[in-house]
């Protein structure tokens, strides 16, 4: 624990210590798969998740971004041939560090937290649609050359989940979030 809390300090003094530059623009689509965890297993079956973020670099390590996911969600309610839509939306901030790895290639592995909302769109009329908030952490890192890089991103993403059957209470739940993708760094 102490370990993972130093490394914490040590990005966000990292980021902090850098000199103001203009901020840049990166455009960031991916896909991955949603893998449920925990009680929300139960309930649904890992599926394919594809996204975008946006991102604004103020400096090299540390950004800003926004981000809208879609999960095409298998679930184990009782309805036949019950498909759901997953929508995820939140805004965060990335803090890591760029390191030279020759030849015009950085390496960026960075630690990202974030907030926003989640809404469940399930296909069976039976089922009533739900929308609820989430927090996320996440571990990754991005490869670098020029204005391209190639992104590796896990978030763990903890949320109330609000079941479609009337009368249930909320309840909080937590997905694994594996992703890969490309950034492009606009300007």
């Amino acid at each position: 624990m102490k370990q993972g809390l130093f490394l914490v300090v040590a990005l966000c003094a990292s980021a902090v210590a850098l000199p103001a530059q203009t901020p840049a623009l990166e455009v960031r689509p991916f896909g991955g798969a949603s893998i449920p965890t925990g009680t929300q297993r139960d309930y649904f079956k890992t599926a394919a998740q594809f996204g975008l973020q946006g991102a604004i670099e103020v400096m090299p390590a540390f950004h800003v971004l926004g981000s809208f996911s879609w999960v095409d969600g298998k679930n184990k309610y009782s309805v036949s041939n019950l498909n759901v839509d997953i929508f995820q939306y939140d805004l965060g901030t990335e803090v890591g560090l760029v390191t030279s790895i020759g030849k015009g290639w950085e390496m960026k592995p960075f630690l990202g937290l974030g907030a926003g909302g989640r809404t469940y769109r399930f296909s069976a009329d039976q089922l009533s649609n739900k929308t609820c908030a989430l927090a996320y952490g996440a571990v990754g890192s991005e490869f670098q050359i020029t204005k391209l890089a190639l992104r590796l991103e896990a978030r763990e993403n903890v949320f109330c989940y609000r079941s479609p059957i009337v009368g249930q209470k909320s309840k909080t739940r937590n997905d694994l979030g594996l992703s890969f993708g490309i950034a492009y760094h606009v300007f």
